[in-house]
């Protein structure tokens, strides 16, 4: 089977060699499978599509877009690090600090870095 619908349980927990991926995801054009290099982030940082927050997919769309379609090369990581920064929101849970399981990571353009980069329009929220 290709697609799941999820039953009603609290916490994601897709079979092996599945991902959670949201339908207002794909209505914006997000393409299964997606770019190697979007596969590679994903790898990189241990983190799941579900972990990603809208923003930062339009991130990482961007990128490969401004590598691929404005400075014809391939998307490198080096490059990609040096524009952009990462942060995981977590909450306590019996003690200790764990991801939470939906939006938790974020990316974010260095502050340094913002004059470099193209100005992308982001969502000031995720409401609706």
């Amino acid at each position: 089977m290709e697609w799941l619908v999820p039953s009603h349980e609290e916490v994601p927990m897709p079979p092996d060699g599945y991902i959670i991926s949201f339908a207002p995801f794909h209505e914006c054009g997000l393409m299964i499978p997606p770019h190697p290099f979007f596969w590679g982030l994903l790898h990189h940082y241990q983190i799941d599509l579900q972990h990603l927050d809208p923003n930062g997919i339009q991130h990482a769309a961007a990128f490969i877009m401004m590598c691929e379609g404005y400075l014809g090369i391939k998307p490198h990581f080096k490059l990609w690090r040096y524009f952009f920064a990462i942060s995981l929101h977590r909450k306590k849970d019996r003690g200790r600090e764990i991801p939470v399981p939906m939006g938790c990571m974020g990316i974010y353009v260095w502050g340094q870095q913002v004059p470099e980069y193209m100005p992308c329009q982001l969502s000031r929220s995720n409401k609706g």
